[in-house]
């Protein structure tokens, strides 16, 4: 944007403050947005003389960027806001102090295990965007942006995309996106998926490793760069780096295939096999790399493997005594006395039972003592963000500590990829079973199936999913939804004529959550026939809550009344009513959790109508329990089922603050 300065001027709600970077196809500048008190990085698009008062260019631009807007990953940079102002387009991210790992390259050459780090975090935000049907088009480091901790976070989704809809790739000689990175698919001009996006990542992976570009010239020949990328295999990284293992090499390359078909067919598959290849997992399901071109070291190993060897003397003479002493052992093995083993669980598959039945006796503790030993149970959470989790997660622990058990506790935060990984991170970590609260059932089923397969001992808190050898702890999913469902058409019948406009915020990653979404539906139908249901929207937590309702309002959809599958999604949507100015007497909730927050707003009247009481405590008791017997080698219903629990009202909640009159003397 030559002679262009938008220090002091206004674009938008932003007030841009200072310039502090400029791309091929934008400029950043550092904003200030008043309404919320808060700095962002303001990605500033200056447009060709009439563009912006073009209506189709204004469309293109609009369906973009709210599509890129509504990825909400940890490790993508969100977007705030975006607009038309003038000849400018911008869009307002999110501000991070850390610069870029472009800055950060730079600055000093990263570790081996640094870089590893840094390529997880951003395969886990582009295996996310993928899954959504985006592909970023212009992966290179300037695009991947780093906080005060060191976490990675993607950026700049789209704006390759939403450039060219401007018109700009007709112009000659114009390529969208930095042809240092990019994949021969994409130079050619030829339809891309998500695999010209691992090529782009082999590249950032090479630079990171290599401390330099796969193809680079003396000078800056645009023509020649592309076609080592088109024609020219990069030389082994190695040889620039002799520190990188033949088997990272082996990704680096696979990734770098001319031909698509060729790479890894996700950014996940590629993270876990780099983190296989460093000894970052044990996990036993990962995919195997696709032959690529190997590195001279490994070409020697293969050709001395070859070759006929003749053992030394001394070890004819060592392998001698060993078979001797094998032989020996044979011959005394029977008369020695072989160690007590505990046998292998029984899992009654299709068997259901109460709660109760779970609790293991005197003995079962002790042998679940002795086979645990100094190893740990990994709990992995859903989040610990939410009051219910939390409280999962210290009453999970503190009831394993009171078996004599450790546990580790592991922490998504919500997210499902992040979860994936820790997944595996566990197993490496040297977990002896696994407690899980799963986010995504279809993205863990592979982890799942390989825990089966090496018969680790597994709890999995849900219902209406696969229990992968181990057991499922959970209520009646589609019961769950029935009451607070029914509580909502009873106030639409008396209150509101039985015209009601009912959303629900479901979470459609996890089967039994959808169920208990359907009970909702059924429960309130059941009571109020004719309430319209206007649809049904991602909640599950409170950003996700806060999104769907938010998006909701900006597109005019009115409604009286929320069935959330969880009190934290709920939350999220009084967040979002109440910074639209939403009267809390003009929409009701009906909720699942009874979380504290939730009792105050029913009290209040607040939005909040009702929530249920939810059987946590039962939950965790349940969890721990069933594992000591599996742990004890026990035989044990496939399910576990837990209560529903009561509604909590109004009025169940002064009846509870009431004092109970004395009996009389």
């Amino acid at each position: 944007m030559p002679g262009d300065n938008l220090t002091g001027k206004q674009l938008g709600e932003f007030l841009v403050e200072e310039r502090i970077g400029q791309g091929a196809m934008a400029t950043v500048y550092k904003a200030f947005q008043p309404s919320v008190n808060r700095h962002v990085a303001l990605k500033v698009i200056q447009l060709d003389a009439g563009q912006a008062t073009q209506e189709d260019f204004r469309r293109r631009f609009a369906r973009e960027a709210e599509l890129v807007a509504r990825l909400e990953h940890i490790h993508i940079l969100p977007i705030y806001g975006y607009g038309l102002q003038d000849d400018y387009a911008f869009l307002a991210m999110r501000w991070l102090r850390g610069g870029s790992l472009g800055e950060s390259m730079r600055q000093d050459k990263l570790s081996l295990e640094r870089s590893a780090e840094i390529f997880a975090q951003v395969a886990r935000g582009l295996t996310y965007a993928h899954s959504k049907g985006i592909i970023h088009r212009d992966l290179k480091p300037s695009n991947i942006m780093l906080d005060d901790s060191g976490d990675a976070y993607l950026t700049d989704f789209g704006l390759a995309k939403i450039t060219e809809s401007s018109g700009e790739l007709t112009q000659s000689g114009t390529i969208v996106g930095t042809p240092a990175y990019m994949s021969p698919e994409q130079l050619r001009g030829d339809p891309l998926d998500a695999r010209s996006d691992i090529y782009s990542l082999g590249v950032i992976l090479y630079n990171m490793m290599a401390h330099r570009l796969p193809f680079e010239t003396t000078n800056s020949d645009l023509v020649s760069v592309i076609y080592q990328h088109l024609e020219k295999p990069p030389v082994p990284p190695s040889e620039y780096n002799p520190g990188i293992p033949p088997e990272v090499e082996d990704v680096i390359l696979t990734a770098l295939n001319k031909k698509k078909e060729d790479r890894f067919e996700s950014a996940d598959e590629m993270a876990r096999a780099l983190n296989l290849a460093l000894g970052r997992s044990t996990s036993d399901h990962i995919s195997a790399i696709k032959p690529t071109r190997t590195s001279q070291r490994m070409r020697v190993a293969a050709e001395e493997a070859k070759a006929p060897r003749t053992l030394p003397l001394p070890w004819l003479i060592g392998g001698a005594a060993i078979l001797l002493l094998f032989i020996l052992g044979l011959l005394f093995l029977p008369q020695l006395q072989a160690p007590a083993v505990l046998p292998v669980a029984t899992v009654m598959m299709g068997q259901s039972a109460d709660w109760t039945d779970s609790k293991p006796n005197a003995a079962e503790i002790s042998a679940a003592q002795r086979r645990l030993g100094t190893g740990f149970i990994a709990y992995l959470s859903c989040t610990r963000t939410s009051e219910y989790h939390a409280a999962l997660a210290r009453e999970v622990n503190d009831l394993a500590v009171g078996y004599g058990l450790n546990l580790r506790i592991y922490d998504p935060s919500g997210d499902a990829y992040t979860q994936l990984t820790q997944l595996d991170t566990a197993r490496a970590d040297g977990a002896a079973a696994i407690i899980l609260c799963p986010l995504d059932n279809n993205l863990l089923a592979e982890g799942l199936r390989s825990i089966e397969t090496a018969q680790l001992p597994l709890v999995i808190f849900g219902s209406n999913m696969p229990s992968y050898g181990g057991v499922l702890v959970g209520g009646t999913d589609y019961g769950l939804g029935l009451e607070p469902g029914r509580f909502a058409g009873q106030i639409i019948r008396d209150e509101m004529d039985g015209q009601a406009r009912v959303i629900i915020l479901d979470f459609p990653d996890r089967q039994d959550i959808i169920e208990r979404a359907n009970g909702l539906e059924a429960g309130l139908l059941e009571v109020a026939p004719d309430a319209t249901l206007v649809g049904r929207y991602k909640g599950a937590t409170r950003e996700f809550g806060r999104a769907s309702i938010e998006a909701l309002l900006a597109d005019g959809v009115e409604f009286d009344v929320i069935l959330s599958i969880n009190d934290a999604g709920a939350f999220g949507a009084v967040e979002a009513m109440e910074a639209a100015g939403i009267d809390p007497s003009s929409v009701l909730i009906s909720s699942i959790d009874a979380e504290a927050r939730a009792r105050d707003y029913i009290r209040q009247g607040y939005y909040f109508r009702g929530s249920l009481e939810s059987a946590r405590t039962e939950v965790a008791i349940t969890l721990v329990d069933s594992m000591v017997k599996i742990l004890a080698g026990s035989t044990v219903a496939e399910n576990f089922v837990i209560p529903a629990g009561r509604m909590v009202t109004a009025e169940t909640l002064a009846a509870s603050a009431t004092p109970t009159p004395a009996s009389p003397g």
